[in-house]
């Protein structure tokens, strides 16, 4: 009887190792969006009218998996295709991207 608890424990112990560890090599991916050839990554919410919106420059056309990298204009791992992507006034580094649900985010050129 001693014996199949202590085999069960082992078996459920190991069971949960194997999930934790499963869930670490998935993690988080970073935002990414291309435009004109430059890398973007998603900064968060735009909060307090950090940045104002400038000119629309386009839409999001392509959506690829979350865990790729975009490969051309206006390509996202996180946005949707059709939201609209606008240069910030305050600086040429940052993008602004105004989301579906009329929420706007900011992505910051790498580099």
């Amino acid at each position: 009887m001693y014996r199949k608890v202590l085999l069960y424990s082992l078996i459920s112990v190991f069971l949960m190792l194997i999930g934790c560890n499963k869930s670490v090599e998935e993690g988080p991916y970073a935002g990414i969006l291309m435009v004109d050839g430059e890398e973007y990554t998603w900064q968060g919410e735009i909060e307090n009218n950090e940045f104002t919106v400038g000119e629309k420059i386009g839409e999001v056309n392509k959506k690829v998996e979350i865990e790729g990298t975009p490969k051309t204009n206006y390509s996202s791992n996180i946005l949707e295709v059709g939201e609209g992507i606008f240069l910030a006034v305050e600086s040429n580094k940052v993008i602004i991207v105004k989301r579906e649900g009329g929420s706007y985010h900011q992505f910051k050129e790498d580099g």
